[in-house]
């Protein structure tokens, strides 16, 4: 398109971001700002609602709000149950009605590829996490009797979503080894890492020293709820064991609706569900666990609590993509090395202070601004 030629982006977004209570919401409210920023016009669509689009957005970016997916049988047999799940004939009829020759088309996760006519061009795929591989490793927690039935399933997706990463143009990762990934299948991407909000990366508030522990995350997302789970029965435990007065604040959205455990809190356990805002609870903390069995990409839980100054006790998979800063986190696997970890903190308050100054340097390279650089880059290039 030449220059003087006013351009146009469409953003398929699963799920819009009217909140940022989650990592995905975030990353798709920083890719719409990216757009918007090297965009004449923009069109965002998306389910879900955004009542102050208005006020948050500037006036060339327009939303499309789609009330939720409507899936149909064809999109089931060409994506699989994981992406016909997320079908929507009233996106497929927007973009293909939409869309004209020369729209630069981006794609927010690869499950929305699904809506996208099979004439109208994927210019940009962003993948978040390479979800197949997300997918595989939820499967080893799953019932032995649905495994053979939802591998078959994962593995019709993995194809799917490595078809549409070759379809697209250009496709973005958010961590290192999801690179490594797409590259050993032939498919080129460019590194757009995750960030934070920039007000949690600010000077972080000084700790209390009062040894509170800190989760953060949404329960509608599987990971999350089975690792929260796991820290609860296997390792809290054996930290109360040696540690009686601990205390452990657990936050997120839909933990009123989706409990990991039914049964009730444990003994030090405090749960808030769908909290107004996080950072009161990353004040009062000291330490943050970041306990992850299964997912994929860059853990945005980590890098917020690096940012917010606070020391990190994490699995090795909850570092994944951040490996070049594991100095400044406690990184220990299985329930005995989680909770020996956790509890030498809490025993050791210079040490909680030393790695949270490490945690806090770290994160002062971290902003969704920053991060969406190299996506700005390569889309003032696709529009040039």
């Amino acid at each position: 398109m030449s220059s003087g030629q006013r351009t146009t982006a469409w953003v398929v977004a699963k799920q819009l971001p009217a909140t940022t209570d989650s990592g995905g919401r975030q990353r798709t409210r920083a890719v719409i700002d990216a757009y918007a920023a090297v965009f004449d016009e923009v069109h965002v669509v998306g389910f879900g609602a955004w009542p102050q689009r208005d006020t948050q957005l500037p006036a060339h970016v327009r939303v499309h709000e789609v009330a939720s997916p409507a899936p149909r049988p064809g999109a089931v047999l060409r994506g699989s149950v994981f992406a016909g799940k997320w079908f929507s004939p009233q996106i497929q009829r927007m973009l293909s009605v939409g869309v004209r020759a020369g729209d630069v088309v981006h794609v927010d996760f690869p499950q929305m590829a699904v809506n996208v006519p099979a004439d109208v061009q994927v210019d940009v795929l962003d993948l978040h996490n390479i979800e197949s591989d997300l997918l595989e490793r939820r499967l080893r927690s799953e019932h032995p009797r649905l495994r053979p039935a939802l591998a078959l399933e994962v593995a019709r997706f993995r194809r799917f979503e490595f078809a549409q990463a070759r379809r697209a143009r250009r496709v973005t990762a958010c961590s290192r080894r999801d690179q490594e990934v797409l590259a050993a299948a032939g498919v080129d991407s460019t590194f757009v890492p995750n960030g934070v909000l920039t007000g949690a990366s600010a000077d972080p508030v000084p700790l209390r020293g009062e040894g509170r522990v800190l989760f953060v995350g949404a329960m509608d997302y599987g990971p999350n709820k089975a690792s929260l789970r796991w820290f609860l029965d296997e390792v809290w435990p054996l930290v109360l064991r040696r540690v009686p007065d601990a205390r452990f604040d657990v936050v997120g959205r839909g933990l009123a609706a989706s409990h990991p455990r039914p049964a009730g809190e444990p003994a030090g356990v405090e749960f808030h569900s769908d909290v107004a805002a996080v950072d009161p609870f990353y004040d009062a903390a000291d330490i943050c666990v970041v306990p992850l069995l299964s997912g994929g990409g860059t853990k945005i839980k980590l890098v917020e609590a690096l940012s917010r100054g606070r020391a990190v006790v994490s699995t090795s998979l909850g570092l994944e993509g951040l490996e070049e800063h594991a100095a400044a986190v406690r990184t220990a696997d299985g329930a005995e090395p989680f909770a020996d970890a956790l509890v030498d903190l809490l025993q050791n308050p210079a040490q909680v202070r030393a790695l949270a100054a490490a945690g806090a340097e770290v994160g002062r390279g971290f902003s969704w601004e920053s991060a969406m650089t190299p996506l700005r880059d390569l889309l003032f290039t696709i529009r040039s």
